[in-house]
């Protein structure tokens, strides 16, 4: 039998449905409960959809911790709680500890009831061929083992695995370009700004804002979306904006993202709101919309359509996400090809895959403002805008970085 089939406990029948009889991590006693698949009533009576459902009650149960514990009785379950544990208190403030549930939600299912001691080389390379399957790219793969084998790092320094654990997965090295079944990425690349100017036609103000000022200033989209009032020192001519949070705080850089009088005058209409609200929400964006949508509405409004407050009605968070962002992205470069091609039938031709707006995501918008900041101010000053730095930078170079992207700002922005 596969690793991946093994399930604790006992799953049994009862008057023709399968029960589970199992004591789940952070459990103090085995409990008999049915499986019921989602949206049912009853336990099921399919034999494989209960170990299938028994898997899934297994992983979510791993996945959770409460009290900030986590119970060690030797399965690589244990491990991976303790380790959860570790990683919000320890990466707290960033997005890397839902980058490791990402990675350890699945192991936890597959291989949760396994002794972590036993988790060696050859497992850890079933891990990696089950993602090579699914499809997942060369990078993205070397990134997930390379948590795996982080999180075993952490459970020999606590000795719930001995040394031996982690040393013997360490010998497993990463996918190489071109060595392995697992397929590469094109690299990111930079949008050019007249295709990023068509799907702004398509995007609410709000939104389209969002864009014109990531390309300006090249800040990373997650920069982009924390943006608040509060944040930014307008005392000088360029603007001066310091994330409350950043991707390399953790490793002690300061991020300072200077604003030219081009992205002032973009950004200026959403500066009167509290200071410490989020300058871009997507409730004024969902808003802008349905203007929009009253406006070009040739129909009366029916009555049942005038009142929107439903209780089960989605409510908008405070402040955009990069998701959220992207997918807004998304959706205005599917709408303008759409226009393109009805203009193209009313004028009776076909329409040319050059004409068609390219998929593009926020983060070529910062590979844009890098390309022409370095092919007008040079190499030094797109890297210095960018933030982009060595661990060994020193607080000199750090300076020096700091005016250089003014200056750049105040050329450029």
């Amino acid at each position: 039998m596969r690793t991946r089939e093994r399930i604790p406990g006992c799953v049994f029948v009862n008057n023709g449905r399968y029960w589970w009889r199992v004591r789940l991590p952070g459990e103090k006693e085995m409990r008999a409960r049915p499986l019921i698949p989602v949206g049912g009533r009853y336990a099921t009576s399919d034999p494989n959809l209960a170990r299938t459902l028994a898997r899934d009650v297994y992983r979510r149960a791993v996945m959770s911790i409460e009290n900030g514990t986590a119970p060690t009785d030797g399965r690589l379950a244990s491990v991976i709680q303790g380790y959860l544990v570790f990683a919000d208190r320890y990466y707290r403030g960033s997005r890397e500890p839902e980058r490791i549930r990402v990675v350890l939600d699945s192991l936890a299912a597959d291989y949760g009831t396994v002794l972590a001691e036993e988790f060696g080389p050859l497992m850890l390379k079933q891990v990696r061929a089950e993602m090579i399957v699914r499809g997942l790219a060369r990078i993205t793969i070397n990134q997930r083992v390379s948590v795996i084998k982080r999180m075993f790092k952490w459970a020999a320094s606590e000795e719930m695995v001995p040394g031996s654990t982690y040393h013997a997965l360490a010998t497993v090295d990463g996918l190489k370009r071109g060595r392995s079944e697992a397929h590469d990425n094109e690299p990111v690349r930079a949008i050019a700004e007249a295709w990023v100017r068509k799907t702004m036609q398509f995007l609410p103000p709000t939104v389209a804002a969002m864009v014109e000022l990531q390309m300006l200033t090249g800040m990373r989209s997650g920069e982009l979306c924390q943006m608040r009032p509060c944040d930014i020192n307008m005392t000088g001519p360029i603007w001066l904006y310091r994330p409350a949070t950043h991707k390399t705080a953790i490793h002690g850089h300061k991020r300072v993202v200077p604003i030219g009088p081009r992205g002032q005058e973009v950004l200026r209409p959403f500066l009167s709101r509290d200071i410490e609200a989020c300058c871009f929400a997507p409730v004024e964006a969902q808003e802008q919309r349905n203007v929009e949508k009253r406006r070009l509405r040739r129909s009366k409004v029916q009555p049942s359509q005038v009142d929107r407050s439903r209780p089960d009605a989605r409510l908008l968070g405070e402040r955009y996400d990069t998701h959220a962002y992207r997918r807004a992205i998304d959706y205005a470069v599917k709408v303008a090809n759409k226009a393109i091609r009805r203009q193209a039938d009313a004028e009776g031709r076909e329409v040319s895959e050059t004409e068609l707006v390219p998929a593009w995501h926020p983060h070529q918008l910062r590979h844009t403002a890098a390309t022409v900041i370095r092919r007008e101010m040079g190499l030094d000053a797109a890297r210095a805008l960018l933030g982009h730095r060595s661990l060994g930078i020193t607080d000199t170079y750090a300076e020096l970085d700091q005016a250089l992207a003014v200056e750049a700002a105040r050329k450029l922005g």
